[in-house]
């Protein structure tokens, strides 16, 4: 019978969904906090706040997870820093604050013939803005597109070693 190895998950692996997470955090950071003083809607600022913080402790749960790999502990932190991963950057800031509050609203702003009226009812002042700002929406729409590539990168973190034939 042949002998069954599992392969470990490099480390870049981890680096690079870092970096996406990162990408992904930072961006809206600026975002919020650009909202918040050209909106003068100072309640923005709490995603500047919280958004470090996050970063700083999926941070470490990717260092624990890529410095214990191959062992439980490691699988426990990959599993731990994924799934923070997906559900604040991916889900709720790239999926939610991106897709649906930038994306979706300028498709109808722009794209659909009942225009401005219907984006008005869709999101309403003052949570929303309507499109007037190149910059806010561009990194509004950017938070959607960076949390995809941490998807990208974090999903393979997730998977079952794969075992190799010697």
């Amino acid at each position: 019978m042949p002998e069954q190895v599992e392969v470990e998950v490099p480390v870049r692996a981890y680096r690079f969904a870092g970096l996406a997470t990162f990408g992904v955090l930072a961006t809206t950071s600026f975002h919020h906090a650009y909202g918040a003083i050209v909106y003068e809607t100072p309640w923005r600022f709490h995603v500047a706040i919280v958004a470090p913080i996050f970063a700083a402790a999926i941070g470490q749960a990717l260092y624990l997870a890529g410095s214990r790999r191959g062992t439980r502990s490691g699988i426990l932190w990959t599993r731990i820093a994924a799934g923070a991963i997906l559900m604040f950057p991916v889900s709720l800031i790239g999926l939610v604050e991106g897709g649906y509050n930038h994306v979706i609203k300028n498709l109808v702003y722009f794209l659909f013939l009942s225009g401005p009226h219907a984006a008005r009812a869709l999101f309403p002042p003052p949570a929303y803005e309507m499109p007037d700002n190149v910059l806010f929406e561009a990194t509004g729409i950017a938070q959607l597109l960076l949390a995809l590539i941490a998807a990208y990168f974090v999903i393979p973190l997730l998977r079952r070693p794969r075992a190799t034939r010697r």
